[in-house]
């Protein structure tokens, strides 16, 4: 009898141990989501004491941008990390790799907003149990309450699945005030949508697009919006102009990743030919591409272009669609001009990415992984560790390979004078966890799309017929008989 009991006494025990092994393996096995990003170390910008006049001295320059100026200057010693939950109950921590501690952890409500100030040099992490909204903003301080305006990000976001194309999507906004209505935000409809844009007070607005079609919103700077679509869109922020700055960035594929056939982008018909920036495709192998406006879906450009090389392109038009014939990836940046990038794509596992790095600027490529990940850049092998960025910084064309999901980083500035710095405005940063996801979008060929110029045309044409046919009509009845 005894010997029976301490049996039993043992199964419970063990059969207790079990049961914990499986809660804390089961805790162990939560889902969570992760995002890596650099703060550039240089944040100021040095301009001409005399525009254009190469020959002039140099200054820190004093022109408001939306980020808030030290003493006057671009000068910035931090830089705002923004998160936005999507739903109720989303935990949210963020992580200093360079000291390897804890900042900050909250957690959010949906559409709440978790800021983080976090200084120059500063690789980062945010881990969240749910899905998130990151931006990475050049912002120096915590935004009052009626704070009307912030540095214009230029941009993709990412949806609420972590995928550049769906139709669903919340993230926090930034903009200047009294600029032109086209230089804020933009929705790319890749399918017939009816879209409505909610703020976080509960403000509606309701908008409908055709497939192929885009539309121009504006919103109030650091307050969080969630846009809802019955079709699968796009959403970008910032402008191209021929202006005296340009912010590079990588063009998502509107059928997953960045690798892939079909783009939407802005663009503008003001190029100035004398910089050397624009849009570059760099292709994995030979491929045919055509540039359509997607304002009026006739085609501006077909391109050809070399594997494992690129081409530039300065295609005149409020916005495009890029299709090509084999993958690509689709970038716009400045070759060192005067232009700045803070970019970010995702490198899928064993998918060759091809991209360009700016030849006339510094350039800092930061690779970053979950877990030990093997790569190969061009002929070179190397390993990226967990939570430790890999610094890269050979300026041409690249091709990658990995074994498993990367984040990779790009920031460039111009090396013009030598003590130049990175004058950034902001870049959503992308969830490592989904970006080798595709979204379920169906694309409508362009070639099935009636040009909007010529629809224009025709409606101006009937309608001049139409009041012709009238104006007989009315002199003949008022004729005597």
């Amino acid at each position: 009898m005894k010997l029976a009991r301490h049996f039993f006494v043992r199964l419970f025990i063990c059969l207790f141990i079990l049961l914990l092994v499986s809660v804390n393996l089961s805790l162990g096995q939560e889902k969570k989501y992760t995002y890596y990003g650099f703060i550039p170390s240089q944040i100021h910008l040095y301009v001409l004491n005399e525009a254009n006049n190469l020959t002039s001295d140099w200054k820190l320059g004093s022109e408001y941008t939306g980020s808030p100026l030290f003493d006057g200057k671009n000068l910035a010693v931090k830089s705002m990390v923004a998160v936005v939950a999507v739903e109720s109950d989303t935990n949210v921590e963020v992580y200093d790799l360079m000291l390897g501690r804890l900042v900050s952890k909250r957690s959010l409500g949906s559409m709440e907003k978790h800021l983080v100030l976090l200084a120059n040099g500063t690789a980062f992490k945010v881990v969240s149990d749910k899905l998130v909204s990151v931006l990475l903003l050049n912002y120096q301080s915590m935004p009052s309450a009626d704070v009307s305006e912030g540095p214009l990000p230029h941009t993709f976001y990412m949806s609420v699945n972590g995928l550049c194309v769906d139709k669903e999507f919340v993230f926090m906004a930034s903009e200047r005030v009294g600029e032109a209505e086209n230089r804020f935000y933009t929705i790319f409809a890749l399918e017939t949508s009816t879209v409505t844009v909610t703020r976080d007070d509960g403000e509606q607005n309701e908008y409908s697009l055709a497939a192929n079609a885009y539309r121009y919103l504006m919103f109030r700077s650091f307050r969080a919006y969630r846009i809802k679509s019955t079709g699968n869109i796009m959403v970008q922020s910032g402008h191209i102009d021929g202006g005296s700055y340009g912010h590079g960035y990588f063009v998502p594929c509107a059928e997953g990743g960045f690798v892939g056939r079909n783009f939407y982008a802005r663009s503008t018909r003001s190029w100035d030919i004398k910089r050397n920036y624009g849009y570059r495709i760099s292709a994995i192998r030979d491929t045919s591409v055509t540039v359509y406006n997607l304002e009026t879906h006739e085609v501006l450009q077909k391109l050809s272009v070399k594997g494992e090389s690129g081409v530039g392109f300065m295609p005149s038009a409020p916005a495009i669609a890029v299709q090509s014939d084999a993958p690509v990836t689709l970038a716009f940046l400045d070759n060192g001009t005067i232009g700045t990038g803070v970019m970010f794509i995702g490198i899928r596992p064993g998918q060759d990415t091809v991209f360009y790095l700016p030849t006339e600027a510094y350039v800092e490529a930061y690779f970053f992984a979950t877990e030990e990940t093997q790569v190969t850049i061009d002929d070179f092998a190397e390993t990226i560790r967990a939570d430790t960025p890999f610094l890269f910084t050979q300026p041409g064309t690249h091709k990658v390979h990995s074994d498993g999901n990367l984040i990779l980083q790009v920031n460039y500035w111009p090396n013009q004078p030598d003590y130049q710095g990175l004058w950034f405005t902001g870049a959503t940063v992308p969830c490592i966890e989904t970006i080798n996801i595709d979204p379920d979008v169906k694309l409508t060929p362009f070639e099935e799309g009636f040009p909007t110029m010529y629809l224009i045309i025709g409606v101006g044409v009937a309608a001049t017929t139409i009041i012709a046919f009238l104006l007989v009509m009315t002199k003949r009845k008022s004729m005597p008989e």
